[in-house]
């Protein structure tokens, strides 16, 4: 039996931390159980979050707008040389496609533009050549100039999108630097001569204001990026 209350909140400590790599580090192993409980679930949909509105995820989505970018470029140039539409577009479409169900669609000779309504759902820059698509191969008007003004278009609000991330990135390192302060001030109270982690992890009062405080830095911070996020969104 453990009668010392500092060996009791190493243990407490120690069994958070367990238990915090068994929910979050990927594998097998006979954690396997517990990561597929519904804790588990909680946990990675947290965490994928955390990561879409993170620096990473921010990258991605970049990542992905500019291959759309050069996919619409390349596509205004395969019509501007003559190409059949469908030609143009697997020709324009890379590797992998940036319309995937559209090269599918057109070997298997599916409406066009049906299928880049559905690329659409997971590429908002695509909803914009879906319709321009369809109003072409309706009234026979000049595909072409219409996708090259779209790329132009989609390149202007990445310009802006750009110059946006960059006056979002001072908010963003503040934000960070606040949820930092907590830890710094543990250890401060550590190099007074305080035992903070032992009135953290070995009293009622410290596992409240423990949690509480993890929750609202946790919440400070979707908070920040999902406001980050809906002026980003607003772009377009």
């Amino acid at each position: 039996m453990i009668d010392d209350p500092r060996s009791i909140s190493s243990v407490l400590a120690a069994v958070a931390l367990a238990a915090a790599a068994a929910l979050l580090v990927p594998g097998g192993g006979p954690w396997g159980e517990v990561r597929r409980s519904p804790l588990r679930v909680v946990t990675s949909a947290v965490r994928d979050h955390l990561g879409n509105l993170g620096p990473s995820g921010r990258r991605r989505r970049t990542a992905d707008r500019e291959r759309t970018i050069h996919a619409l470029q390349g596509l205004a140039a395969e019509l501007r040389a003559g190409q059949p539409p469908s030609v143009a577009l697997r020709h324009a479409a890379g590797n992998p496609p940036v319309w995937p169900m559209t090269v599918a669609g057109i070997t298997m000779g599916a409406d066009t533009a049906r299928s880049l309504r559905q690329d659409a759902q997971h590429n908002e820059q695509l909803v914009s050549l879906a319709a321009c698509w369809q109003v072409c191969e309706m009234t026979g008007s000049g595909l072409a100039l219409a996708v090259e003004r779209l790329a132009e278009s989609a390149r202007v609000a990445e310009e802006v999108r750009t110059e946006l991330e960059a006056q979002l990135a001072g908010p963003r390192a503040t934000a960070r630097m606040l949820a930092g302060l907590p830890i710094i001030g543990v250890l401060l109270g550590m190099a007074l001569g305080g035992e903070p982690l032992h009135w953290l992890f070995g009293t009622s009062a410290g596992w409240l204001c423990l949690l509480v405080g993890a929750g609202l830095t946790c919440l400070g911070l979707v908070w920040t990026g999902h406001i980050a996020s809906r002026v980003e969104r607003s772009l377009g």
